[in-house]
């Protein structure tokens, strides 16, 4: 059975992705109950259903509910399919904004309604969903589990989902940063692909002069926080404690990433549109005058391929860029499933098993939008991806598979979103004219009194 409601889903399958907190001192509950008595959803809105066929075997049986997007529906249609002894029911849910933490706030205040298994295509909300304001997700590695599965995800890809220890969710995919070149044009102007934050940012100053009008890149997107800062180690929003943020823009690798953009941002090469406007891909992408990008995994089919109209074998990908001995990179996207901890542990289980296969499922993750973050479904992704010819380099299933496991661990999502924080207080700033390096000091107090508000105490050094 599927029901349908909320607005419908505005979110990408690529949304960024975050790691994720601690669990939250009781500091949180106010600023959570003021979310809630907010919110416009005051009582359940009325709910759509149609009943949808089941077939094929299965060893666990009984009844599930499963909250999903539109994107993810086929994925749960598959497990239908794949075990007809378990009677699902399936609400489609719009999630955009905090209409998710409205909802889990209704439940609460409700005290039912929750689904089993949840779906949520955004990795920051991770950071919630297992406080002690919302506790909807059940701890999955002390039981649910086996750790034979859990260590099969990318290195470092279930800090999102982690807290004191315990695994609260399983990461449907990731989307770790690379290099992406335009082959074609780096040939023509006779450029080395770099491999450090150094040499990017020398050929961009280079394209200013010898290839005006051409770019490297852009910082106008509300994430690219996570390409240039969470790529070289800045502590912009570090747990390292209980309820301890270290937010320290005068941190080394934060003041040198900074001086690099600000001739590149201020020459043009580094532009302020974000990358998938109108303006960008009218101005950069249907002219060919990207020459490089940092970016996810996702912008060679989404953003390139699906923007720019390239020919075949335009766009390649390289491993993510070094800052002196750094070398991990940012990441941009992932979803996650969540097991409700209302259940009983019968059915926690079920539902345990449901989000392990709906990860995992190679018929399904083989063709799945983005890069599954389980290391055995995402080698049977990255096949697929090789035999379509699209790319420039044929390892780009190495240099996607190095980078999902150089994720840098040391950026951490906290009870609140650092997204917006970025795109309200930093952004405007660049457009307007300002260097990245002069932003520095409002962006870091900007955080700190957002992470002061739910109850963290900031450190900055």
């Amino acid at each position: 059975m599927i029901s349908i409601f909320g607005r419908s889903a505005n979110r990408s399958p690529y949304h960024r992705g975050l790691r994720q907190t601690a669990a939250a001192g009781t500091a949180v509950l106010t600023a959570g109950l003021l979310l809630f008595s907010s919110g416009t959803a005051s009582a359940s809105p009325k709910l759509t259903s149609q009943v949808v066929h089941v077939a094929a075997a299965s060893s666990s049986c009984g009844s599930l509910t499963v909250m999903t997007d539109a994107t993810r529906l086929p994925a749960v249609q598959d497990y239908e399919k794949a075990h007809p002894c378990v009677k699902v029911t399936t609400t489609i849910f719009g999630y955009s904004g905090s209409t998710l933490q409205t909802k889990i706030g209704l439940f609460n205040r409700e005290g039912s309604g929750w689904p089993e298994l949840m779906w949520d295509p955004g990795t920051p909300d991770a950071g919630w969903l297992d406080s002690p304001t919302y506790h909807y997700a059940a701890v999955l590695n002390h039981g649910l589990v086996p750790q034979s599965e859990i260590s099969q995800w990318a290195f470092n890809s279930l800090d999102v989902c982690s807290a004191n220890g315990n695994v609260y969710c399983l990461r449907n995919d990731i989307a770790a940063n690379v290099l992406w070149y335009n082959a074609p044009l780096m040939k023509k102007f006779g450029y080395t692909i770099p491999t450090t934050w150094q040499q990017y940012a020398q050929i961009g100053q280079e394209v200013a002069k010898q290839h005006p009008g051409y770019v490297i890149g852009t910082i106008g997107d509300s994430y690219d926080d996570a390409i240039y800062f969470w790529g070289t180690g800045c502590p912009t929003n570090d747990l390292v404690g209980t309820m301890k943020l270290e937010v320290n823009m005068s941190a080394a690798p934060c003041k040198e990433i900074a001086s690099l953009l600000d001739p590149l941002i201020k020459d043009g090469t580094v532009s302020t549109l974000s990358v998938t406007s109108p303006a960008y891909i009218k101005k950069y992408g249907l002219t060919d005058k990207t020459l490089m990008m940092v970016g996810a995994t996702w912008y060679g089919q989404y953003v390139m391929e699906a923007n720019f109209n390239p020919a075949k074998g335009t766009w390649g990908a390289a491993l993510p860029l070094s800052l002196g001995s750094f070398h991990d990179t940012g990441d941009i996207g992932g979803g996650i499933w969540e097991v409700s901890s209302h259940s009983s542990s019968a059915t926690q289980k079920l539902a345990a098993q449901a989000a392990y296969w709906l990860t995992t499922a190679p018929a399904y993750q083989k063709t799945a939008p983005t890069y599954p973050a389980n290391t055995i479904a995402a080698k049977l992704w990255l096949t697929t991806l090789n035999s379509s010819g699209i790319f420039a380099n044929s390892n780009i299933g190495t240099v996607f598979e190095t980078a999902s496991n150089e994720i840098w661990p040391g950026y951490s999502f906290p009870l609140f979103n650092p997204e917006p924080i970025w795109a309200s207080t930093v952004v405007p700033a660049l457009v307007g004219g300002k260097s990245m390096s002069a932003e520095l000091s409002a962006w870091q107090t900007a955080l700190s009194n957002q992470a002061k508000t739910f109850g963290y105490q900031v450190v900055n050094s």
